[in-house]
Parts: structure tokens; sequence; C-alpha cells
């Protein structure tokens, strides 16, 4: 039995140490097997700065009981929910992966039922409708199913199971009903979990001491002002020194948009306030937040839709080592790469270029120093 999960841990909290713990308890009914992780390492499927490096995130996720977690390339971590989720699952499968565990309010009877109705072509027609009125997906979604329009915990849950479903069906389901806050919420209050949104933006505040281990809580006293507003003056000058024109050759960025993001940086005095000024009901404030990133990072569309066969371990269990050199011997389609030197360099150009970019901002150490944490 080999147990995957998808995560961003960011940071890890004790919300997350449930789900790992429930991926050991099935574990151990089985009698044996490992769980390994995939996870996004400095910027985030929202298109928001990762609090802490992959580094510390991934110890956590050791600690509360994974053991291998490898790094998601940036060109998988700051995509799309179906984008993303196809791309996590498809390292996961390369890893051979029998189950798949991840947070839901739906079960997976609902899942098929939203599945079935999205393949009538009368619902096709109603969605192709919606787009064309410029509704995005997870705001059609809203709609046609009457669920929350902002609730990602839905969205990401229903892309994992359709790219299962698509890409290997043989692998089991294993959804864990979500207790406390969702992935949105950012109310402090006293509850069973808190969302890492709200642990983010109260992170200084003794209540989170709750919620995360005495390492991160001490870490994050110094996050208080780490956001994507510190982007700001980068992209500003990025966007005002290029073209409209330019822009266009940003991947996720067509449909004129480029153009609504030259007016915006020209009259925008903070981040927040050019994210807004291009937002609309077609563009969501999360694909203008990625599309941000990619201007920050200068992701093309090349960037973006390189195949991925070779990833970093970040992290990993002293007596669990083995499965790197299983998986590298075993599975031609994947190869995992302990630490980057110069021979390998070369295959990970676009993640060394995005990590240099998010360790100016956050004055860490360069990712050439890293070493692979054998926990």
């Amino acid at each position: 039995m080999r147990i995957g999960i998808i995560a961003e841990f960011n940071p890890l909290h004790s919300g997350h140490r449930y789900l790992i713990s429930k991926a050991k308890d099935v574990i151990e009914n089985h009698g044996s097997g490992e769980i390994i992780c995939v996870m996004s390492e400095f910027f985030t499927q929202r298109g928001e700065l990762a609090i802490l490096n992959g580094y510390n995130r991934a110890k956590e996720a050791v600690y509360a009981g994974c053991d291998l977690v490898l790094a998601l390339p940036y060109r998988a971590s700051v995509a799309y929910s179906d984008d993303f989720a196809t791309k996590s699952i498809e390292i996961l499968i390369k890893c051979n992966i029998t189950h798949l565990i991840f947070g839901t309010e739906q079960s997976i009877d609902e899942f098929e039922h939203f599945y079935r109705t999205e393949q009538d072509e009368n619902f096709k027609q109603k969605i192709d409708e919606l787009i064309k009125i410029g509704y995005s997906y997870p705001k059609i979604m809203s709609i046609l199913f009457n669920i929350d329009n902002n609730n990602p915990n839905f969205i990401l849950a229903y892309s994992y199971f359709k790219a299962i479903k698509k890409l290997a069906p043989h692998i089991k389901l294993l959804p864990i009903k979500r207790e406390g806050q969702t992935l949105s919420d950012n109310k402090l209050e006293q509850a069973k979990f808190l969302s890492a949104t709200t642990i983010r933006k109260n992170s200084t505040d003794s209540l989170i001491a709750n919620y995360v281990s005495s390492e991160i809580f001490n870490k994050l006293q110094n996050k208080k002002n780490f956001n994507e507003e510190l982007l700001f003056p980068f992209l500003k000058y990025k966007i005002l020194s290029s073209t409209p024109e330019k822009l266009k050759n940003i991947y996720d960025i067509s449909e004129g948009l480029e153009n609504r993001i030259y007016s915006a940086a020209l009259k925008a005095n903070t981040y927040e306030e050019l994210v807004n000024q291009i937002v609309t009901k077609r563009y969501s404030k999360k694909k203008i937040q990625r599309v941000m990133l990619h201007i920050f990072t200068n992701s093309s569309k090349k960037d973006m839709l390189e195949p991925i066969n070779s990833v970093r371990a970040l992290a990993v269990k002293k007596e669990k080592t083995f499965l790197i050199k299983q998986i590298n011997n075993n599975y031609e389609e994947i190869f995992i790469h302990q630490k980057l030197k110069k021979n390998n360099a070369h295959l990970f150009e676009h993640d060394i270029k995005v990590a240099r970019l998010y360790q100016n901002i956050s004055k860490e150490q360069d990712i050439f120093k890293e070493q692979l944490l054998l926990l």
C-alpha cells in the first residue's frame, strides 16, 4: 500500500496532522505501506507566497507522519485547479501510489453525480452559455451545482476525483471529512481546526501556537508582513517596462488580459489595488494572483507546459530512504533527485530561477546549498 497526499502545508497545522494520521491508520490496518507527499514549494495554487520555504514545511510533514516529501515544480503548483491536480497526480502515479487521501466536504457519490452530470450534452451547453457570458469555472460550478462559490475545498477535491478517474481509475480515493474552518476562512477563533489562511493572517497571535508546532510558531513570528505586497514594486516595474504585446508571452495571459494588466499597473499603488482592478467575473482573484506570479517569475507558456519527469526530494524518514532508490530503479517515467548539482541543474532551470526570486523576497539561503533532510 502506498498513499499519496497532495499538499501545500502553508503552514502545516493540526488539520493537516489529522489528515496524515488518518492515512497512517489506513496503513496500520493494512499492515504496512508508505505515505508519499507531493508539496508546493515556493508559491501556491492560489497565487500566493508560501509563508515558509519548502524544506521547513517538508520537515514538519515528515514529523507528522509522511515518509517522503517531493517538491511540486512551479509549473504544477501555480496552476488552475484541474491542471494542479493532474500534474500532481501524474507525479504520484509515477511513484506507484495505490491510494489518494484528501479532505473534502463532499462524498465520492456526490462527485460521481457531478461528473455524470457534466457529461450530459444539455449540461455542457449550459456551461458554454455561462462561459460566453463571462463566468469563471468555479462560479459556473457554484451556479449549476449549488456549491458555495468561495469553496476551494470542493474545487480541488473534485479536480482530484476527475484526474484519478481519467488517469488512474485503479487508484482508490480516501476522502476525509473536513472539520473546522474551510480554506478561505480567515477569522481568528477557537475552533477544532483553523484554516491555513487564518494562521497566516494571524501568525504572531498566541492562539496560533495551539494549532502548529512550536518550531513553526517561532518561525512565523518573523512573517507578520510576509505577503504579496512585497511583490508589488517588482511587478509594477516588470509590467510597465514591458508592453501589452510582450505580456502576451506570459503563461495564461490571453483574450486582451494583457491590456487590462498594463492599464491597471499605470494606476495601482499597491498589490491589492493592482489585482482588484484586473479582476472581473471571467477572471477570478485567484487566477489574477497566479498571473501576477507568472509575470514576477517571467513564466512563459513553454516553461509551464514542459512535462515533469524529474522532481526533487525535500525530506524523507531515515528508515524509508529506500523509497527513492526503489522509485528511481523501477519507474522509468520519473527520477527523484536528492540534491541540486551542476550535472542536474539543467533539469530544474525554471524552478531554480523561481527559487532565487522567492529567496530575494524572503532573504533565505540559496537553494543549491540545501540538503535532503533525513529525519
